[in-house]
């Protein structure tokens, strides 16, 4: 009994772009899957940036009255409304806005943004002769809040992801 002709089996090209098309298909979707996570990723830490710049140019125009650097630097809670200051340069670090308004970034809250005060002795002169201790109080807004993906929705774990972002601004009392 003869067996088939093998020869003509192999040079058959039939269907040949299929089965390419079906090896290449899994590594393109995980390219493709791969780059627009990393923009998303990006471009989301690059918002927490500018938007925490922001915060810390809005912190930066306040009053040296609602700063205290007569220790190591915090916000003078015996100064009326301090404490709203500090609501507002959370409010606007998140939304933009001064009052009210919505996150900016997806899953992203006001208990995620941390405002404090140091106090640098470098600046004792000009604007900041006549503050407390002569000193400058520089203002740090920062946030650090869990990445909320695109691939995460489609089963892939990525809960260690987190976005950083730091600004500082000396202030300017005006």
């Amino acid at each position: 009994m003869m067996g088939l002709p093998v020869t003509p089996f192999l040079k058959n090209t039939r269907a040949a772009a299929a089965a390419e098309f079906a090896l290449i298909l899994p590594m393109a979707f995980a390219l493709v899957f791969t780059t627009m996570e990393a923009g998303y990723y990006f471009q989301t830490e690059h918002k927490a940036i500018k938007y925490v710049r922001e915060g810390s140019r809005f912190a930066a125009r306040q009053n040296f009255a609602f700063f205290d650097c007569s220790g190591t630097g915090a916000f003078n809670n015996s100064a009326n409304n301090a404490a709203t200051v500090l609501g507002r340069i959370q409010n606007v670090t998140l939304t933009g806005q001064v009052s009210g308004g919505s996150a900016r970034i997806a899953d992203w809250e006001a208990t995620d943004i941390n405002v404090s005060v140091q106090c640098d002795e470098d600046f004792a002169t000009g604007l900041y002769a006549g503050t407390t201790d002569s000193k400058a109080p520089v203002v740090t807004v920062s946030t650090r809040f869990s990445y909320t993906p695109i691939v995460g929705r489609l089963g892939f774990d990525v809960s260690d992801i987190d976005v950083v972002a730091v600004a500082e601004s000396p202030v300017a009392g005006i």
